[in-house]
């Protein structure tokens, strides 16, 4: 196998999912050119890694895609391992004539894979270990620690960041309190963030709430009831800069997210909050270094859980 392409999904925590397979396809095969089709808003996380030789860019209009088919072919590339499901990405990878084309069973168009694995419930690390089985890796780690890397660019701005907000020595916690604009029922109600920041300043902790753009709005409508200063951090560069600030924290608070996974991946301690999502198939790896807060909704949870659980 002289060269191999990957095909990932288009969210955070399954980019994150996805790079111990790589990983060990690097180790087992050093010798084997690594491709990847993902969308931009992870090229740049992707790129930390320095396991991947070259990113395909997917999305876009029909003209971008018949483009995308082309660059594809002209590299000959003999084995795809297809992370995603979607209809367009097992049809991207058949039309750009990929001899072997492996994938999972529950695809809905599976009949234009040539190898099939299992899986099981969502898309998760665990899956993506059988899925390297089929390939021959058998060395695949079951966390993903120790695989980003901190780009420098992006270290010096949050450094810079942190000065002027005057935290650049201090120990800081990091919220993350949204959701994607499909995943809503993740998040906590309004009074619980409230509370819970509340009683988080008045023993002096320093927090720093992460958020998009999109999300500034939200954000700000709990923070108008907070008492004491909160810094929120919204990166102008994407998750590259958005990595190189929770690097930095004492400690994660915040919902089943990608930014969640992020944290976990850096090796920040989470205190990770739980709806109906099972943590034991997506929590953030390994389980066992963080703390897990589950109930049966997401609405369910209670300042006085996290309160508990940060002290």
């Amino acid at each position: 196998m002289d060269k191999i392409i990957f095909f990932h999904m288009n969210q955070l925590g399954d980019l994150l999912f996805s790079l111990p397979v790589l990983k060990a396809t690097k180790q087992k095969f050093p010798n084997t050119k690594i491709y990847c089709v993902v969308r931009k808003n992870l090229a740049g996380l992707l790129q930390s890694t320095k396991l991947v030789d070259k990113i395909f860019l997917k999305g876009g209009n029909l003209s971008a895609e018949i483009d995308l088919i082309a660059d594809i072919r002209k590299e000959n590339i003999g084995t795809a391992l297809m992370f995603s499901e979607s209809p367009e990405t097992l049809i991207l990878a058949y039309l750009s004539k990929i001899k072997n084309r492996i994938g999972f069973k529950t695809a809905s168009l599976r009949f234009l894979l040539t190898k099939t694995v299992e899986k099981i419930g969502v898309p998760s690390l665990n899956n993506n270990i059988v899925l390297a089985k089929a390939i021959g890796l058998d060395n695949v780690q079951k966390d993903y620690l120790n695989i980003l890397k901190i780009d420098s660019e992006a270290e010096v701005k949050v450094s810079f960041w942190l000065e002027d907000n005057k935290m650049l020595n201090d120990d800081f916690i990091v919220v993350s309190m949204g959701a994607s604009k499909r995943r809503q029922e993740k998040c906590l109600r309004n009074e619980v963030w409230i509370e819970t920041l509340n009683k988080l300043t008045e023993m002096n902790k320093k927090i720093v709430v992460v958020c998009a753009k999109w999300e500034i709005d939200s954000v700000m409508k709990v923070l108008k009831y907070v008492s004491k200063e909160v810094k929120i951090f919204c990166p102008e560069n994407g998750l590259v800069e958005l990595a190189a600030l929770i690097s930095k924290a004492k400690l994660f608070v915040g919902i089943d997210s990608g930014t969640m996974h992020l944290a976990a991946s850096l090796g920040i301690k989470c205190v990770a909050l739980y709806g109906n999502t099972d943590p034991s198939q997506i929590g953030p790896r390994p389980l066992n270094n963080h703390i897990i807060i589950k109930k049966n909704s997401a609405k369910d949870i209670i300042a006085t859980d996290i309160l508990e659980n940060i002290k």
